[in-house]
């Protein structure tokens, strides 16, 4: 193998790389704005989960659920893509930033699964 005598190149172990700050941030600030498009899209799901009496506010469930997909859809894409590019951050961070992305887009599915189940006729 490689000697510390012999005249070829010492093969050294690749050191472990240290986080850096600002891949850090953007791990961080998708994380902030993702807080407010997890509790939008939770509010949503419960409001199609528990709806009010046909007749009453009806017409704004559906359209709630539009704006849950405005909000939580580009939110959720920036948040996984921060996720999975930002190499040079935490792997904790990128780890709880791919979950969360996961669950902000999951979110606009079951409030149109449940809005396409239980809407009035």
């Amino acid at each position: 193998m490689n000697d510390v005598n012999s005249p070829g190149p010492v093969s050294i172990p690749p050191a472990a790389s240290k986080p850096r700050g600002v891949a850090v941030l953007f791990q961080i600030l998708s994380l902030v704005f993702a807080v407010p498009a997890i509790v939008w899209g939770i509010f949503m799901v419960w409001s199609v989960a528990f709806p009010p009496k046909c007749g009453d506010w009806s017409g704004l469930t559906g359209l709630g659920v539009l704006e849950c997909w405005v909000v939580d859809l580009p939110i959720g894409l920036v948040i996984l893509a921060v996720g999975l590019f930002a190499k040079k951050g935490s792997p904790r961070l990128r780890k709880i930033c791919v979950v969360t992305a996961s669950v902000t887009l999951a979110l606009p599915i079951i409030a149109s699964i449940l809005l396409s189940h239980w809407h009035c006729p």
